[in-house]
């Protein structure tokens, strides 16, 4: 009885990060759940590249390696958005010290 109720609970589990269903596509494939960045999620819901709903849910591969070029061949943007957000940082620092 242990044992059943063992492998009903590691089915569970596993099955929350491997569906036959892509998140994305909604393709038939075998899908794994993926790690991104946080980062890289919100760039590709705001690019437009992917579903909200397909955040931190299981892709299949093409999709998986669909977005990965996207975000290697956009990597420049990424980091101009980054550095723009450190420079207004900097701002509202200097800011504040400013009226201290």
């Amino acid at each position: 009885m242990k044992t059943v109720a063992s492998k009903t609970k590691a089915t569970t589990v596993f099955s929350t990060h491997f569906t036959h269903q892509c998140s994305s596509c909604e393709g038939q494939a075998k899908s794994l759940r993926r790690e991104f960045s946080e980062q890289a999620w919100a760039a590709l819901v705001a690019w437009k590249e992917l579903h909200p709903k397909a955040v931190d849910a299981p892709l299949c591969n093409d999709c998986y390696f669909n977005f990965r070029d996207v975000l290697i061949e956009r990597a420049d943007e990424m980091l101009i958005v980054a550095a723009n957000a450190m420079a207004s940082s900097k701002k509202i620092l200097r800011a504040a010290v400013a009226r201290a």
